[in-house]
């Protein structure tokens, strides 16, 4: 399956089902504002797949990503922190902040990564999550594994709509602003409190752009 989005479209492999999200209501004229995509990472019987395999695969996925031009992202609240230094920070104190991609992590250290743990990416005004539901009974890295790949693509209306209370989402355009400007102020302080320890913070990182509130 192709994930069209101009030239950033790439391919996913033994794609199993997908399913989209319309708001029928005020928002219907929006069209698609969410699109799931669901892939296996074996296509034996009974779909197992060596973890050490596993883990290669789901980074040479995340490298055709990067290579298609996605960026990956970090929430406007999180400390701009990556490689080693983010996976540590992710296991020790804040497990929402979601993977960098460009860190490739050893098996040891990919088998301490929960389902559903995220990679976040940012392409042309579309916001996508990858990540992977690992078979609870299976996790002695010795033996093979059961994986399922998870890909959720928002359009940047629905990703902005997810700042604000769920039933003020029609207000979101007004709302947005207020609710930004106290995110800004908890990523500074975090960022503060890393430097002193002496992690280094991503002054690079090229935030998202803004939606149009008219």
């Amino acid at each position: 399956m192709i994930v069209e989005h101009g030239k950033h479209s790439f391919k996913i492999e033994d794609v199993l089902g997908t399913s989209a999200t319309q708001d029928l209501g005020k928002l219907a004229s929006e069209g698609l504002s969410e699109i799931d995509i669901y892939a296996g990472m074996s296509v034996s019987s009974p779909g197992l797949i060596p973890h050490d395999e596993a883990r290669l695969k789901t980074y040479a996925l995340l490298q055709r990503i990067l290579q298609a031009g996605w960026r990956p992202m970090v929430s406007r609240s999180d400390p701009r922190i990556s490689g080693k230094a983010r996976f540590d920070y992710f296991f020790s104190v804040d497990d929402t902040i979601g993977l960098d991609p460009l860190y490739t992590p050893s098996l040891e250290e990919w088998m301490r990564i929960e389902s559903r743990t995220d990679w976040m990416f940012y392409a042309d005004h579309l916001y996508m999550t990858v990540s992977f539901t690992r078979e609870r009974t299976l996790t002695d890295p010795t033996k093979p594994g059961s994986y399922l790949l998870n890909f959720n693509v928002k359009s940047e209306a629905e990703y902005f709509r997810g700042f604000v209370e769920p039933l003020k989402r029609d207000q979101w355009k007004e709302l947005l602003p207020a609710v930004l400007a106290k995110l800004a102020p908890i990523r500074a302080k975090t960022e503060a409190e890393l430097r002193a320890k002496g992690v280094k913070i991503n002054e690079s990182y090229e935030e998202t752009p803004l939606p149009s509130l008219k």
